[in-house]
């Protein structure tokens, strides 16, 4: 390792806009590249080892102080945007990835297709093991771990332990940490009410809101089943969302439920459902069978049936899950676009495609409604 400067070995080739302060160490055959209409702020005091790269052709990147970037880590295109905070360590072999290529037309060549461009944000003091590789449109939240190899997918919480392809979470550092109460943090910081709910959420983690699932997880302010939801008072919440989790209650079971939610939304307030839509399901059976098999329209009818949380118990269409909601009292029920919600790129079911992942040309699995509480 140098102590400071720029090893003879190092190419930095600068034809946009870029600040690297003298700070900056540049180990055997580190290279930087920023296109002229590419943005670079590197903070001080970062480190690029040997063979590390950065490219920015378009888009910008912007760093903190303290920042390392190991051995053989690649960083390409941030088109969308890429911040990087403070005392972050990246750990050799990672790929940050700022662009996708198209993948929708299969008639065109996936070179000439538009590229997804989406910001990529990394909190301060965040360690990304080896071998990791973060995807567009991810945030990784401040003092969180990322395991060696993993694939970042989804946006993960902070302070977490999160490991796997993809990527989830596997514990919280907050877990019998004595140093936070060394340095005067209070055990439990004092939680205002909450206003938006996450239902079911599983392993998915949205910034904002409220998360309760049965499944204990770091990320979780509360585990519980959904259908009670006695610890929240009457219409207090301005937001639920449950994405395939209604399905999960039987024929003789989800009114109820509904009636609940129903309760803690203030009027005004917005219940955002999403469940297995069984006309698509009927649509796409009728036009091919079960040729996907378990993975496509046998677990949307049935579950995943991993767990005895992961069973369906009921089926909708939209005229059935328009009159149910009509019935428990909402006052105008609507359709939602999920790429118009604040978690369009918390890859859930509600963006449940087949074929898999083919938003683009592939049929929506998911029917998607929600209902407004009236004054």
């Amino acid at each position: 390792m140098i102590r400071r400067g720029r090893h003879p070995s190092a190419v930095v080739d600068l034809l946009g806009d870029a600040v690297i302060p003298d700070s900056t160490i540049l180990e055997p055959m580190a290279v930087i590249f920023v296109g002229a209409d590419g943005r670079l702020r590197l903070g001080e005091n970062n480190t690029f080892y040997p063979h590390s790269s950065l490219r920015i052709d378009q888009g910008s990147l912007t760093t903190g102080r303290e920042v390392s970037f190991g051995p053989g880590c690649h960083i390409y295109e941030p088109r969308g945007g890429m911040t990087i905070g403070d005392h972050c360590l990246i750990g050799g072999g990672v790929i940050l990835a700022g662009v996708n290529h198209g993948t929708g037309a299969t008639a065109v060549p996936m070179r000439f297709q538009p590229a997804e461009n989406l910001p990529v944000t990394i909190g301060a003091d965040v360690w990304i093991g080896m071998g990791a590789v973060v995807l567009p449109g991810v945030t990784i939240g401040h003092g969180a771990v990322i395991g060696a190899g993993s694939v970042v997918t989804g946006d993960i919480p902070p302070l977490c332990v999160a490991a796997g392809n993809p990527c989830r979470v596997r514990r919280s550092r907050r877990e019998g940490d004595p140093s936070r109460r060394e340095a005067g943090f209070a055990a439990s910081p004092p939680e205002s009410p909450p206003t938006r709910l996450h239902l079911g959420c599983g392993s998915r983690y949205i910034p904002g809101f409220y998360h309760i699932d049965a499944v204990p997880a770091p990320h979780l302010q509360r585990t519980a089943r959904v259908e009670r939801l006695d610890f929240i008072d009457s219409r207090s919440v301005e937001l639920i969302y449950a994405s395939h989790v209604l399905e999960h209650f039987g024929r003789f079971e989800y009114l109820e439920v509904l009636r609940e939610w129903y309760r803690v939304l203030k009027p005004g307030g917005i219940l955002r459902l999403s469940v297995p839509d069984f006309a698509a399901c009927a649509t796409l059976y009728y036009e091919q069978g079960l040729r996907d098999g378990l993975s496509g329209l046998v677990g949307l009818i049935s579950g995943g049936q991993r767990s005895a949380h992961d069973f369906h118990r009921m089926i909708f269409d939209r005229p059935l899950l328009t009159w149910a909601l009509a019935e428990v009292g909402f006052a105008e029920i609507r359709p939602w676009d999920w790429r118009a919600t604040e978690h369009a790129r918390i890859d859930d079911y509600s963006q449940a495609y087949l074929p898999h992942l083919d938003k683009e040309h592939g049929t929506l699995m998911s029917l998607n409604l929600e209902g407004i509480k009236g004054l």
